[in-house]
């Protein structure tokens, strides 16, 4: 099988494996699938996403350091999204950054149709709510080559 043809799953170091299954089963609302090793002898597990995707989470002892995003989570409403993401004690960043066009308001930018809001989990991964995905499908948005 090509790699252009198989399926992606997004790997995330975390420090406490138990208090990240209560941010992204709890918090967020993801759905626990697996684990990644016979009988989860490790410290990890495998949350389903929409229809085919799925977010890994691993244990290991110093958390990852990044200062990107490592994984964004394709929705149809922004806004309404991060709002019950907050309701549910999730935390959005604020960000003004004029040399890269983005100030949020409320947990989000907006760059004309394309809004994103970033937030953290415990361990300081950047995850993000956008809807460019949403964009280009519906044709609102021209691929460039």
């Amino acid at each position: 099988m090509a790699i252009k043809n198989g399926k992606v799953i997004t790997t995330i170091p975390v420090t406490d494996i138990k208090r990240a299954k209560d941010f992204y089963g709890n918090r967020l609302g993801l759905k626990e699938v697996g684990r990644v090793t016979p009988g989860g002898t490790h410290n990890e597990v495998i949350y389903k996403v929409g229809e085919n995707n799925h977010v890994c989470l691993y244990e290991r002892p110093e958390p990852s350091g990044s200062s990107a995003t490592c994984c964004s989570f394709e929705v149809e409403n922004v806004e309404q999204t991060v709002k019950q993401l907050q309701d549910n004690g999730v935390k959005f960043e604020e960000y003004d950054m004029p040399e890269m066009g983005i100030k949020t308001k409320n947990g989000v930018a907006s760059m004309e149709d394309f809004k994103v809001g970033w937030f953290k989990d415990p361990d300081g991964n950047i995850l993000a709510v956008g809807n460019s995905l949403s964009l280009i499908e519906k044709g609102e948005v021209a691929l460039k080559h």
